[in-house]
């Protein structure tokens, strides 16, 4: 699959385009972004500030991994996208997590949220019932919500250097986990003791 560095190249080409990986300079995506009916991959960086709130667009879109240092957005319109499995977020300031009201429409099954400054995951993070790898590691989480344990399909779970002090019982819950990492987080000597005794998982 070609791999399309420059948006005016890509655009000449427009239906034959399959995966982009741009560095965008503006702080608006540009609208032309959204006028390539086959993209399948999308790795996008740059100074981009505001995300729109409705994607026209990108309907067979599979992966996409942004990078914007200077996100304002709430990114929530990603989520609508019908053929998303894989979404990364990296080092874009999201410390709220937004999903769209009603239903989710992507199939993520992959998704990662790195060192992104997120202090709370939302209750409706369990209509992402296809999710099978979940990887939040570099943020500021310090509790899961109540609905978290209804991810019935949830294999991985990255957790690594958050603010946790106490251990998420509700991994008792759910059976089908079978790897999480936790290392990196603020549990005392007690709490450490009690999640190798209970769950058998060494905290560094």
């Amino acid at each position: 699959m070609k791999l399309y560095k420059s948006l005016s190249a890509a655009l000449k080409e427009r239906d034959d385009v399959r995966s982009l990986k741009l560095n965008l300079k503006d702080q608006k995506l540009p609208a032309e972004l959204f006028d390539f009916p086959n993209l399948e991959e999308a790795y996008l960086e740059g100074s981009v500030e505001n995300f729109p709130d409705l994607i026209n667009g990108w309907n067979k879109l599979r992966i996409l991994s942004l990078k914007f240092v200077g996100n304002k957005s709430d990114l929530s319109a990603v989520f609508s996208l019908p053929s998303l499995e894989n979404l990364k977020i990296i080092e874009t300031p999201i410390k709220v997590f937004l999903l769209p009201l009603g239903k989710i429409n992507a199939p993520l099954k992959f998704l990662t949220i790195k060192g992104c400054g997120l202090e709370k995951l939302p209750e409706e993070i369990s209509m992402i019932t296809t999710l099978e790898e979940l990887h939040l590691p570099h943020n500021a989480l310090n509790s899961l919500p109540f609905a978290f344990k209804e991810l019935r399909l949830l294999k991985r779970l990255n957790l690594d250097s958050n603010q946790f002090i106490k251990f998420p019982d509700m991994f008792k819950q759910m059976p089908k986990l079978i790897h999480l990492s936790i290392d990196g987080n603020h549990f005392d000597d007690e709490e450490k003791a009690r999640i190798q005794r209970e769950f058998h998982i060494w905290t560094n």
